[in-house]
């Protein structure tokens, strides 16, 4: 038995394995096919790894349970049956009866997944400033018991290659076709949230919905850490064909805006960082008491992140 999760399921154990890309994206063939469950059992929504989707579309399992009051989705085409009661009633049942047959499976892959963290540590350990080393040290600094509230893209996804406090909440606005209303959505929930609200988010995600910020029910607990690489850097590791102009205008869409004169507009406490001192020195102090909500403005170079995330996968292995 194995047990995947994304942090967005806000759902931990220490047996579980939370960094689904960190384990399958480096597997060979011969593994993958050693992978393939004979049941899959899914629950919650709405799933955000593409490489977990792949593998269990191209190396299905013999059975798709999917366990919850709400529809099913068929994710990964093979669907076999919907059991629409709450997880518990059916975990429980299948937890009292459960028998490994002295397989080996979960323990092959913890083991796996054990060696996986050591070199993701070591690998951390020696990258230089970037998109990458940012989320280590932003995801680290963030206080106990916060929301963590997380924009579509490459936020989201390079999040799900990190540990998170088990105290803090996660949430992401799934479910929307790409990178609208990510800001409204950390907004809204900040709103009504007792503790503080933390928001993650990449530089076309937050312009796009910059209005969210006009309006007057934003607490002053409330945190943005805008990633600026001038551009949709996700894209260039979805093509190949990244280096033309057009590419760079209608795909990566690069820009040379900042926050600094939205945050003067819109009564935020302005921040910001381009190198890992200023970081580490801003994170100190970025979320203690204060009069306004604020913003960190991290600025990264966007010609090189997508080489450390593909290099990373294959550092892994």
């Amino acid at each position: 038995l194995l047990v995947l999760t994304e942090n967005t399921s806000n759902v931990y154990h220490p047996s579980f394995c939370n960094k689904i890309d960190q384990l399958i994206a480096p597997l060979t063939n011969k593994e993958l096919k050693e992978f393939r469950p004979e049941i899959l059992i899914t629950i919650g929504g709405m799933i955000i790894s593409k490489k977990i989707k792949a593998i269990f579309r191209d190396n299905k399992p013999k059975e798709h349970w999917h366990i919850g009051i709400h529809d099913a989705n068929d994710t990964f085409f093979c669907l076999t049956k919907h059991f629409k009661t709450i997880p518990n009633n059916i975990i429980s049942k299948l937890y009292e009866n459960f028998n490994d047959n002295g397989t080996d499976y979960h323990n092959k892959w913890d083991l796996i997944i054990s060696k996986r963290k050591e070199k993701h540590k070591k690998y951390l350990s020696e990258l230089i400033y970037c998109d990458f080393k940012v989320f280590d040290y932003v995801l680290k600094s963030i206080p106990s018991n916060s929301m963590l509230q997380v924009s579509n893209s490459s936020a989201i996804r390079y999040t799900q290659l990190f540990d998170i406090d088990s105290s803090i909440n996660v949430f992401c606005n799934r479910g929307t076709s790409g990178i609208d209303g990510s800001t409204s959505t950390a907004i809204g929930a900040a709103s009504v949230f007792k503790s503080n609200t933390v928001f993650i988010t990449g530089d076309l995600s937050f312009f796009y919905d910059s209005n969210a910020l006009w309006n007057n029910f934003i607490p002053t607990s409330f945190r943005i850490i805008l990633i600026n690489n001038k551009g949709g850097g996700i894209f260039k590791i979805l093509t190949k064909d990244n280096n033309t102009e057009l590419f760079k205008k209608f795909f990566e869409t690069k820009h040379d805006l900042y926050a600094k004169d939205l945050c003067n507009m819109y009564g935020f406490e302005y921040f910001m960082s381009d190198d890992e001192d200023k970081l580490k020195n801003v994170l100190n102090d970025f979320y203690n008491q204060s009069e306004k909500p604020r913003l960190l403005e991290v600025i990264t170079d966007n010609d090189y992140n997508q080489d450390y995330l593909l290099n990373y996968f294959d550092y892994i292995k």
